[in-house]
């Protein structure tokens, strides 16, 4: 063997190149050299050679035993984990870049429960803080929280919420910040202690996987984590960390009380902290402090029992009325739909009114159509209504109705009958009946032709009427005119005389049946006159023998006494009130006079 070594070391010490180089006799020498000195297990090597240069081979063999070397090496540390993480989040990124709805499907399972959940427990929240809000906005205590809001200068809401909350700090741990040891740890009465040496280490594990595994400032720290009801306060200082477990709804002011116990702590045991060995004998005093972070709070007991035994009324109100507000929205807008409906139908049923159009514009109703002058106002129709308030804008323009009802308020418009004529209209035709003036008969030829709609007009019932006032002063005339003489120193009445005298009567009779259709009275003056010959006592007695002659003659024909004025004038005719025109040529006679009251 010294032999062999020494020829090799020969040849690398030759400086002719070509003499380096094995010849065919030389590599048998080595083969043959190798198997002398290898023996069988040169054929290993060689089998073991050929396994390592075929990589489907090596990668088979790998396969077999890949998972139980994973699972070994996780048990010792992190270190699998940390190299498949890049791995992993670049495999997820093409993943979803390539089939986002492939990776949500996968997904679904978890993320659906979790999201499920959330949403209960943040509705469920919702409600008991609602329903504590409703309950408590008008007592005692909202007056309360009102001061206090007032005092401490914080908002009506966050007084109230802090109040009514219910919490409980379960545990509280004192930590080292460096060594992640335990010093001080203090539980409440009913709480689940576990190993607290483990759980502090977790805990400081915790927070240094979040600085490590995200992008974020190194010097700063976790404030909180979330476990269903369960949340878990951090306050960090420069050597010492406090942790808090607190169940329910957390308050506002418990990381502010835990922020000072650190500095308290720091402050009093600030090199002590630093230079922590592990003995907590050193922190005798550390009790008190973290005494101040085991706060709980808690309900009344007899309104924990009214809550058990009572359902959350107000929240189901306020919830039962977001849900009715909608339904109360349309059934009033119905109701007032239907109100300006009946209102539509009103206008459409008027004569002389056509609606062609209706709607609602900027909460305003408009309404487009026609209008005869002679018809209703449409906005007295609409204010007319009891049930209907809305503001309405009109759009009428004029037009002539051929209905029967506004034709015959044309009718009445036109002719302006008097009140014993009757106009009645129908289907074209004009009636017109009763008694008019002969002045107004007269006039409704000019007046007709102007009336748009009168086909053929019936005037058979029409008759002229009567001038009563005319008819009164004629037989008041025919009174007046009649004189009735008589012959020197005589009162004696001829029997011309007394037929004119029943003429008389017969005039006074019809007169007097005028004057009552004018509900009017009359008197009638019978004045006796005589000549100036004579003595003039001689002359006034005669013209009253006369007159009184006369009025007997009239009340033995039936004329009531009350009705006659008889007085005799002597010979003073000329001078008379009562006589107009001298009628009387011999002064001797008898003279009427009617008087009308």
């Amino acid at each position: 063997m010294t032999r062999v070594m020494l020829h090799q070391n020969d040849i690398v010490g030759e400086t002719n190149i070509e003499s380096r180089l094995p010849t065919s006799d030389d590599v048998h020498d080595l083969a043959h050299l190798r198997k002398l000195l290898l023996g069988s297990e040169y054929q290993d090597l060689l089998k073991l050679q050929r396994e390592f240069s075929n990589h489907s081979h090596i990668s088979e063999k790998i396969s077999q035993v890949i998972s139980e070397a994973i699972a070994i090496r996780s048990k010792q540390d992190d270190s699998v984990s940390q190299a498949l993480v890049p791995s992993i989040e670049h495999a997820i990124r093409a993943s979803a870049k390539r089939d986002p709805k492939r990776l949500a499907n996968a997904l679904f399972p978890v993320m659906g429960p979790a999201i499920r959940e959330s949403v209960a427990e943040t509705v469920s929240a919702m409600m008991q803080q609602v329903n504590q809000l409703l309950e408590n906005s008008f007592s005692a205590r909202s007056v309360k929280w009102r001061v206090n809001a007032f005092r401490t200068k914080r908002s009506f809401a966050e007084v109230m919420l802090a109040d009514t909350m219910l919490y409980q700090v379960e545990q509280v741990f004192l930590i080292h910040r460096e060594s992640s040891l335990l010093i001080k740890h203090l539980t409440s009465a009913n709480a689940i202690v576990k190993d607290p040496d483990m759980v502090s280490g977790m805990l400081t594990a915790v927070t240094d996987f979040v600085k490590d595994s995200f992008v974020v400032d190194k010097q700063q720290n976790v404030k909180s984590i979330k476990f269903g009801q369960l949340n878990l306060l951090f306050e960090a200082g420069p050597h010492a960390i406090i942790v808090v477990a607190v169940r329910g709804l957390l308050p506002a002011d418990l990381q502010i009380t835990i922020r000072e116990q650190v500095e308290e702590l720091h402050r009093l045991y600030g090199s002590r902290l630093e230079t922590y060995n592990g003995n907590a004998e050193n922190f005798p005093d550390t009790y008190e402090h973290l005494d101040k972070c085991l706060l709980s709070k808690k309900k009344d007991s007899r309104l924990e029992s009214n809550n058990k035994q009572k359902l959350p009324w107000p929240a189901i109100f306020v919830v039962s009325l977001l849900l009715l507000l909608p339904f109360l929205w349309w059934m009033f807008n119905k109701i007032e739909q239907n109100k300006w409906e009946n209102v539509v139908h009103q206008l459409q049923a008027e004569s002389g009114v056509v609606i062609l159009n209706h709607h609602k514009q900027n909460g305003e109703y408009v309404v487009i159509g026609l209008r005869d002058p002679l018809s209703r106002d449409p906005a007295e129709i609409v204010a007319a209504n009891q049930e209907f308030h809305k503001s309405v804008k009109w759009q009428m323009q004029s037009y002539y109705s051929n209905e029967n009802e506004i034709i015959q308020r044309r009718l009445l418009d036109v002719l302006n009958p008097p009140n014993d004529v009757d106009v009645n209209f129908q289907n074209g035709l004009l009636i017109i009946s009763g008694k008019a003036e002969a002045s107004w008969i007269a006039a409704l030829p000019n007046k007709l032709p102007f009336i748009w709609g009168v086909k053929r007009v019936d005037t058979n019932l029409l008759r002229e009427k009567e001038d009563i006032q005319q008819k009164i002063q004629q037989f008041i005339g025919s009174i007046e005119e009649v004189v009735i003489e008589f012959a020197p120193n005589s009162s004696e009445l001829s029997s011309n005389d007394i037929v004119s005298i029943g003429n008389v009567q017969k005039q006074i009779n019809n007169l007097r049946i005028y004057l009552a259709k004018t509900e009017q009275e009359f008197k009638l003056g019978i004045l006796g006159y005589a000549d100036a010959t004579g003595t003039s006592s001689a002359n006034i007695l005669a013209s009253e023998q006369r007159a009184r002659n006369v009025h007997n003659v009239l009340t033995s024909k039936g004329i009531a006494e009350d009705d006659l004025l008889a007085k005799g004038l002597s010979g003073q005719v000329v001078q008379s009130e009562f006589v107009k025109t001298l009628k009387c040529h011999s002064q001797r006679c008898v003279m009427f006079e009617v008087y009308i009251n």
